[in-house]
């Protein structure tokens, strides 16, 4: 492995550890836990999902994505809707009011990144891209199989 790239991987790993902080914090002040808090997220910007579906993209068993589920309902994250494919089931899909304002919670954080990253030509921000796109999948494929 090369010098930068070992230093590329110890910089991810280091800034993993205030990103999972700064998620804690930000469902700590919600009134939620760090895993509804995710599915909030995955909800929100991988669209509606039935409640076993949501259980696989957080990780969670039903009967723990059940009781999940009920706490974003009850505090009015999420609703329960007819699914359009099958009337018989439901889909959990998020409250857009609740996206906008959690999301929110995130600007400037976010602004603060996007300053970091307006030195950026194009070609660079793609490969930024590119490689945050792998490692989200690799991450989810490394999730899929267990350590």
């Amino acid at each position: 492995m090369t010098q930068l790239l070992d230093e590329v991987l110890r910089a991810m790993a280091r800034w993993q550890i205030p990103v999972i902080q700064f998620n804690g914090m930000l469902a700590e002040r919600l009134g939620m836990n760090w895993t509804d808090l995710q599915a909030l997220f995955v909800l929100a910007n991988d669209g509606p999902a039935s409640p076993g579906e949501l259980a696989k993209r957080v990780n969670l068993t039903s009967g723990s994505a059940s009781r999940m589920i009920e706490r974003l309902v009850r505090a009015g994250y999420v609703r329960r809707v007819p699914d359009p494919h099958d009337r018989r089931k439901v889909v959990i899909e998020p409250d857009e009011d609740a996206v906008r304002r959690v999301g929110g919670m995130y600007d400037a954080l976010n602004e603060r990144h996007a300053a970091d990253l307006g030195s950026f030509d194009e070609t660079e921000l793609a490969a930024v891209l590119r490689f945050l796109k792998a490692a989200a999948v690799r991450t989810d494929e490394q999730i899929r199989q267990g350590l």
